[in-house]
């Protein structure tokens, strides 16, 4: 079974991502949801949401617990993954994960950063096997978008073919 059916069966890939990026953003953020440069896909930074909302926002080690917060990785991990399928038209695509660089919403003494992105790689891998492994940063911060706990941004080495245009956020749409 290929990456793709493996987010399939997952139920990843059940969302309409034009629609979600044209909904209003709160943060009024502006970007595109990727860029394409060679046979590397750099995807924007994505937070854990729910029906619009932060999913589990608030400071890891204070008002989130580490599982909490490895739930969240998971989440924003999915939104990620969401973004590749819609630029490479499948998951099969990707060669393999290139880097990940988690931000968790730290409290001042809080340490355990790598585990909570944890949740993020251990969905790569389960959806792109061995490929889905990468160089990682872990990085305790205060302060993310929609008082977010975590976010992620990443990039994938994909096969070098075309790419469907980026997505705009409602603050960049006019821009684009």
């Amino acid at each position: 079974m290929g990456a793709h059916a493996r987010a399939t069966a997952l139920g990843i890939l059940d969302v309409d991502l034009a629609a979600m990026y044209g909904n209003e953003d709160p943060s009024g953020a502006m970007f595109v949801s990727h860029v394409a440069h060679g046979d590397l896909l750099h995807l924007s930074g994505t937070v854990a949401t729910h029906d619009g909302a932060a999913y589990l926002p608030g400071i890891v080690g204070q008002y989130v617990s580490i599982d909490e917060a490895r739930d969240a990785a998971r989440v924003a991990c999915i939104e990620s993954i969401r973004v590749m399928a819609f630029a490479l038209g499948s998951l099969d695509r990707v060669q393999r994960m290139i880097t990940l660089t988690g931000y968790v919403n730290s409290a001042p003494d809080f340490e355990e950063q790598p585990r909570v992105i944890n949740g993020a790689t251990e969905l790569l891998v389960e959806v792109f096997g061995q490929a889905g492994l990468c160089a990682r940063a872990a990085i305790g911060c205060q302060g993310l978008a929609m008082n977010s706990s975590f976010e992620l941004v990443m990039t994938c080495q994909f096969d070098g073919g075309d790419v469907v245009s980026a997505l705009p956020t409602p603050a960049a749409a006019p821009l684009h």
